[in-house]
């Protein structure tokens, strides 16, 4: 990457081998000597920049970009002010816009060093050094490159001095200092698992997203270049992400260690925690939270084990009480040299404000990690200050608990698919406090204390961890839910009980997966977590060096470092604000004179507008099939001929060239409770070998057919196969589970779900298994809401957010109606009749269960429940009524999704169900690329026509056509009972009646109302509305 300047007109070009990125300014300011003082001297720049700090005028904040092919740019006349590498610094990235008191600057990361390895192909950067550029202004050009040239030859003050009288000086040195991180490989603000399968090399972005967004230290700076990066086209955006054009970055803790994890592998083991810069307000120390829910201290840290045939990843979160405190200190003259009984607590605001932010915090964690399990370390002490804060939470804990189950089950059924699912999580708490002596007693050891991680063991299980097997290319668990650690600076004792939960995770999913660790692995992950702790308490308390001054000052200094400890507790209590905490806040974009830019990209508007009104020269729809099944195999295997017959139904004349084919089992093993890892197990093996082979061995179809996505939560399972030819058409496929059973502590209930976007259409696939026993409809019930409500996809994707849905599974919905009445009807082959006490029928027609989607009518008998090899229904002492429990429904915008066949296998009888099949019509969105590329050539030169080419950018002196803001316009008035401001011209406002207007205003032939119309708009009549003067008069005369 290589960064170009032109100093008049002032332009900005960021260049890579492949793509450049052109920044302009409309008003520049250029100074009085502006091609002459490129190497004037320092001293001289600070009374320029006093004199470049005019009032900001409107429109200052403007920014046009363009993202174009290096290619088609003319450079003449550009110099190269890329930093050299005197210093060993090189262009990295873009880290965006900083604006300071009117002056914008271009960030970029030029040094740093390679800190952690996740995955392989994935690196995490420290950040060593950063450089700016004034992009509105040359008063600061003498700067460019200057800092390499003080740094050669001049003392640290100089340097100091340099950076001093720099406008963004300030930031240079906060970002420069060692604490944040980046990578060029993936977006560092998210989670492996949020990422996507560990297998992808693809980069995305996911700090657009409100809750990544709070790890993004440069969300102020690159905002607006995300909103950017959405309006280019795929391969624009994939060589913007790889060449750097917008890094986003994180502040905290990152390393990973290598080992040796078996004679034959070795493993990358990786700790990374991100601080949240969100909260407004104070971001570190004693304090609570802000309106929306953001707390002080807030981490998230995550564990990554990497070898040659697994990933595992686990993510913990820690964060001070969501509530409205803060910490005061009173002095006096005996607290004044221990201030700790002198310290209490203050609430700052009311109970009814704290709760509200308190379960604002909750449901953003529950949006994001599912179920919430938090482990409070704060004193149980109620005469401590830390106490009376504990008791504080614990109330407020105990509220929204409460609030969550009374409004349990209120929410209306149809607003399950058509709302944001804000409470569907589960929140516990487990109190754990421990003392500072017992830390010190165990500490970061190998050995994991009973005491810490006995107590949470049912959560951990519950919640299990992402595990990828990187041979299978299939997911074995994913995590669905997250511990936060309660304490009252969550630093030191927060850390250890992180470290305690993490390796508890790690031995039990090792051990699920029967896989030996070594014994280096818990030593590596124990000083992992250690480092952690000293990085993480250096970032919070900032005065850590001034302490450790004071403790190994000389008997000889004691007094000056005694009055330095006492001015610091002083100016604490105060709120001191330090020059790196101004740092902090110019960086986040949080000081009262700093406005965000406003990006404009002229060429590439252009383009789109011209793209979405010639979007059927490009686009058409295609019809695919697609087979979907569900069958309960009751715990078994088999490899009967009539299984092709279920999968090929010869009795069905209907196409059966599936390009798609999505099939969901229950009970494909029994369940072993006390597992945390779902592990593939034997049957579902066997069962995807077995439809693999009925697949290849089809008459129907010459293709091949590929595994695009399997997985196996408990007793329920998925297999998705897709035509090899087709693979190049899916993007975005990515699965969700939920659990029910149990309460969700195990996986012997719940749902698992498959978005995936075909061409330009998003299809969704869930297989679920519902409560049993013919009496609990409710359960049922609850379990389609918390699965409908629970099963999400990356960036809060909803199951009904798709255009195409197939939901089907063993729902477990009953007949009501007595055995032998059953029977009766079956044998008449009276189905409809029988559909009529179906419980799902009843529940669907009343808006309940499965709203806005639709069932094709059942021609077949009920599927359940026959003795195991017969087709006779159940003989069993249980003599359990025959019922419909399998089923499969849809949803669909549009007409996406057309019906074809709907039935059942009745001779595939080894199991106590019958598989239940349905085979749809699909229309989907497809983009014809090539003509999309030979249109947008062809608007480009249009576009060249009208205004020139792509170099016009770089050298008009007056940009202002490309950056006009249509939006900015004076509004018009308000509207008002004569004028209305959506009028044209200031029309007034009136009703048109044309048999008023075109009669007189006066005389005998004036229109008034007829006394005769009828009030009532719907009884017919022959009166007119309207009936002249002189007709009314007469009426009158006649009635008297």
């Amino acid at each position: 990457m290589r960064l170009y300047l032109n100093e008049y007109p002032r332009t900005f070009v960021v260049a890579d081998s492949q793509f450049s990125l052109i920044i302009r300014h409309p008003n520049p300011q250029y100074s009085s000597h502006e091609h002459s003082h490129r190497h004037a001297h320092i001293h001289l720049e600070g009374r320029k920049a006093k004199e470049a700090r005019s009032k900001n005028k409107s429109g200052q904040n403007k920014v046009m970009v363009e993202f174009v092919r290096t290619e088609a740019l003319t450079l003449k006349g550009f110099s190269d002010i890329t930093p050299g590498r005197t210093r060993e610094k090189v262009l990295t990235g873009f880290l965006g816009f900083l604006n300071v008191k009117g002056q914008i600057f271009l960030g970029f990361i030029t040094r740093s060093t390679k800190v952690a390895s996740p995955k392989l192909g994935e690196n995490i950067h420290m950040i060593d050094s950063v450089d700016f550029f004034c992009l509105n202004s040359d008063h600061y050009d003498g700067w460019i490159n200057k800092e390499d040239e003080v740094h050669s030859s001049a003392s640290s003050e100089e340097v100091e001095s340099v950076q001093t009288g720099y406008p963004a000086g300030s930031v240079k040195r906060f970002l420069s200092s060692g604490n944040f991180y980046f990578s060029k490989n993936f977006d560092v603000t998210t989670t492996m698992q949020e990422r996507g399968s560990p297998t992808s090399s693809s980069h995305a972005f996911n700090s657009s997203d409100s809750y990544f967004s709070r790890f993004m230290w440069n969300s102020y700076m690159g905002s607006e270049l995300l909103e950017f990066r959405s309006t280019l086209s795929l391969q624009e955006r994939e060589s913007f992400d790889s060449a750097g054009f917008l890094i986003t970055i994180m502040r905290g803790y990152a390393k990973s260690v290598n080992l040796k994890f078996s004679d034959r592998e070795n493993a990358l083991v990786t700790l990374i925690s991100k601080q949240s810069c969100k909260k407004k307000g104070p971001l570190f120390g004693e304090w609570g939270c802000d309106e929306a829910g953001a707390v002080s201290n807030f981490v998230e840290s995550e564990v990554i084990i990497y070898t040659e045939s697994f990933c595992l990843s686990y993510v913990i979160l820690r964060g001070n009480v969501p509530s409205f405190w803060e910490l005061q200190s009173n002095f006096s003259k005996k607290s004044l040299l221990s201030s700790k009984k002198s310290k209490k607590v203050v609430f700052t605001r009311s109970s009814e404000a704290s709760q509200h932010a308190f379960i604002r915090h909750f449901n953003d964690l529950g949006k994001t990690y599912g179920d919430i399990h938090v482990v409070n370390c704060l004193s149980q002490d109620p005469h401590t200050y830390k106490g009376e804060l504990n008791k504080n939470f614990k109330s407020l804990l105990d509220a929204a608990i409460k609030s969550k189950d009374e409004c349990n089950g209120d929410l209306p059924d149809a607003a399950v698919m058509q709302q944001t699912p804000t409470n569907n999580y589960k929140l516990s708490y487990t109190d754990m406090p421990i003392s500072t002596s017992y830390m010190k007693k165990v500490g970061y050891s190998t050995i994991n204390p009973a005491d810490v991680v006995g107590p949470l063991n049912n959560a951990v299980i519950d919640f299990g961890a992402m595990f990828y097997d990187l041979k299978r290319y299939s997911y074995i668990g994913r995590q669905l839910g997250v511990m936060r650690v309660n304490s009252f600076d969550c630093l030191s004792k927060a850390n250890f009980v992180s470290k305690a939960i993490c390796q508890e995770v790690i031995e039990l999913a090792l051990r699920d997966m029967n896989i030996k660790a070594p014994h280096d692995l818990y030593i590596q992950h124990a000083k992992l977590w250690s480092e952690n702790d000293d990085v993480l308490k250096h970032l919070t308390l900032n005065y850590q060096a001034n302490m450790t001054k004071i403790q190994n000052s000389k008997s000889s200094a004691a007094k000056h470092s005694l009055k330095q400890q006492l001015t610091w507790k002083y100016m604490n209590v105060v709120g001191e604000v330090k020059q790196s905490d101004v740092a902090m806040l110019k960086l986040l974009g949080r000081l009262e004179d700093q406005d965000g830019v406003v990006l404009y990209n002229p060429f590439h508007q252009y383009v789109s507008l011209e793209l979405k009104k010639r979007s059927s020269e490009f686009s058409y729809s295609k019809e695919i099939k697609i087979f979907a099944s569900t069958f309960n195999v009751n715990g078994d295997v088999s490899h009967d001929d009539n299984l092709r017959e279920w999968i090929f139904p010869s009795k069905h004349d209907v196409d059966k060239d599936y390009d798609i084919i999505f099939v969901g089992f229950e009970e494909i093993i029994e369940l072993t409770a006390g597992n945390m890892m779902n592990v593939k197990s034997d049957n579902f093996i066997a069962w995807e070998k077995e439809i693999k082979k009925i697949l290849e061995e089809s008459k129907y179809t010459k293709e091949k057919y590929v595994s695009l996505w399997s997985w196996q939560m408990g007793g329920i399972a998925v297999l998705l196969f897709i035509k090899e030819s087709h693979v190049s058409n899916i993007s975005d496929i990515e699965g969700s589970v939920k659990k029910t059973g149990l309460g969700g502590m195990s996986a012997n209930k719940g749902g698992i779900g498959i978005s995936l976007t075909y061409a330009k259409t998003s299809l969704c696939f869930v297989c679920s298994h519902l409560a049993a026993g013919f009496s609990n409809i409710d359960e049922r019930h609850q379990d389609y809401k918390t699965i409908a409500k629970g099963i999400l996809f990356s960036k809060r994707k909803k199951i009904k957010d798709h255009e195409g849905v197939i939901w089907l599974g063993d729902f477990n919905y009953r007949i009501d109606l007595q055995n032998e009445h059953v029977k009766n009807l079956i044998k008449a082959g009276s189905f409809q009749k029988l559909f009529e006490y179906d419980q799902l029928n009843r529940q669907m027609a009343s808006g309940e269960s499965f709203p806005f989607f639709n069932e094709m009518e059942i021609t077949f008998p009920p599927t359940y429940k026959f003795d195991n090899n017969t087709k006779v229904y159940d003989t069993s002492e249980k003599q359990r009524i025959p019922a419909w429990t399998d089923r499969i429904l849809s949803m669909s915008k549009g007409e996406t999704l057309k019906q074809e066949v709907y039935d059942c296998e009745e001779d595939v009888i080894f199991s106590d169900h019958r598989p239940v099949y349905a085979i749809f019509k699909a229309s989907v969105a497809m983009i014809n690329e090539t003509a999309k590329k030979e249109i947008t050539h062809d608007i480009y030169e249009s576009y060249k026509k009208d205004v020139g080419d792509i170099n016009v950018l770089i050298t008009s002196s007056d940009i202002s056509q490309f950056v006009d803001d249509k939006n900015s316009d004076d509004m018009p008035p308000p509207s008002s009972d004569a004028k209305k401001w959506w009028l044209e011209k200031g029309a007034a406002a009136k009703v048109s009646i044309p048999e008023l207007e075109n009669a007189p205003p006066e005389g005998e032939n004036a229109m008034v109302i007829n006394p005769r119309f009828p009030i009532n708009p719907f009884v017919p009549t022959d009166e007119p509305e309207f009936i002249r003067k002189a007709d009314l008069l007469k009426l009158v005369e006649s009635k008297s």
